[in-house]
């Protein structure tokens, strides 16, 4: 927990500075405050504006933990307590994404040539590292770590989108992603009580059998964040690959489908 404490306040000063630093950039650019003047007053061609903008997208990364800003993640969830983490998996990083959707197309929407470009790589980058560094987990809040960098990419398939249904496809995704994070926690902290250590894969297994309503619980969630059918979470990325697909991004539904 010490450990983990330590990485979230360097490496969330880190992001937070970032963050600020950009936001000191734009109104250096702009020389204003208010996101609707922002847009007004902006400068495509204004390199100070471009950096600005680029170093706030890395700081809403950390603040969403997409790929490859996400390095915090793991070992976060994994030392805090998991009420904590349930909160930080589903609260903060809902928050994150909204926040990016609403500042990038209310302020920036004439440098949305670069900033959906950019989004939609943190993506793929988001699905592919969140996904395969799960495979090797054995901690199953390590695992749930990992697949909240995954869905974090999901999410911002939605957001490079950048059309009304993308904002749409985001507020739908993060209910059912909010409500299985939650309760995968709820059923980890549950079985944490009961064995007085950490859980892993192995102490996991045969919850089933032991503790039904848990364990069909926890089926329910993974199913939902797999996005198999009849979950909240295949409605969710249905609308997120229908959002890429009517912006032209159809190499985005691709990646997500992979992913």
């Amino acid at each position: 927990s010490l450990e983990a404490g330590l990485k979230y306040l360097i490496i969330g000063s880190f992001g937070s500075a970032m963050l600020l630093f950009g936001f000191a950039l734009v109104y250096g650019a702009t020389a204003e405050l208010g996101l609707a003047a922002i847009a007004e007053a902006a400068d495509p061609d204004d390199q100070l504006l471009v950096a600005g903008l680029a170093m706030i997208l890395a700081g809403l990364g950390f603040k969403a933990s997409a790929a490859p800003f996400h390095m915090w993640t793991p070992d976060v969830y994994e030392g805090a307590p998991t009420p904590v983490t349930a909160f930080m998996s589903a609260a903060t990083k809902a928050v994150a994404l909204v926040v990016t959707m609403r500042l990038l197309v209310t302020a920036f929407p004439a440098e949305e040539e670069l900033w959906t470009i950019a989004v939609a790589v943190i993506a793929c980058i988001s699905l592919a590292v969140g996904n395969i560094a799960a495979l090797v987990q054995r901690d199953v809040k390590r695992i749930l770590a990992y697949s909240s960098v995954s869905h974090a990419g999901f999410m911002l398939i939605a957001v490079a989108a950048n059309n009304e249904l993308g904002g749409r496809a985001l507020l739908y995704y993060l209910i059912p992603y909010g409500a299985a994070s939650l309760g995968a926690f709820g059923v980890v902290a549950a079985r944490e009580r009961e064995l007085g250590e950490r859980v892993t894969l192995d102490n996991v297994a045969g919850m089933g059998w032991e503790r039904p309503l848990l364990g069909v619980a926890m089926w329910i969630f993974m199913l939902t964040f797999a996005g198999l059918p009849l979950t909240g979470g295949f409605v969710g990325k249905f609308y997120v690959f229908a959002a890429a697909y009517d912006a032209g991004m159809w190499w985005l539904v691709l990646a997500g489908v992979i992913g």
